[in-house]
């Protein structure tokens, strides 16, 4: 079906070293969305746009920012890339402050249990691979 087609994903585009890690989330990231367990999926999204992120990061900086920070969170790490100039479109800064917030409330014990849709997931889904596409 459709759902297939949405977790596609330039792979040629990815650093060769981080090939293998963002294959492995991407077959699980179906695995969940077909389980519909999709606060999985969100949780999934979010450690993508982390490893793209922190290699963003890298490729500019020549630093590993997870020597020195290794819990550092997304709102930081994009925070640090604009101190580096790097320009991110504010659509795309959007995109993941808004994954990142609903992998906070995903992630995290809260009073409310946070339930995302299958369309909240199907939309991080596609704005998580968008973020990479335009990363890489």
């Amino acid at each position: 079906g459709k759902e297939k087609e949405d977790l596609k994903l330039n792979m040629s585009r990815v650093p060769e070293e981080l090939r293998e890690e963002v294959q492995t989330d991407l077959e699980e990231l179906r695995k969940c969305y077909d389980a519909k367990c999709y606060r999985s999926c969100i949780i999934i999204c979010g450690r993508l746009l982390e490893i793209a992120l922190h290699r963003k990061y890298y490729e500019t900086t020549n630093i590993d920012i997870l020597e020195k920070h290794p819990d550092i969170g997304l709102g930081n790490l994009i925070a640090k890339l604009i101190e580096k100039e790097v320009r991110l479109d504010p659509g795309l800064t959007q995109q993941i402050h808004l994954i990142n917030n609903m992998r906070i409330s995903s992630v995290h014990k809260k009073k409310q249990i946070f339930l995302p849709s299958k369309a909240q997931a199907n939309a991080s889904i596609l704005f998580t691979l968008d973020t990479l596409e335009k990363l890489f």
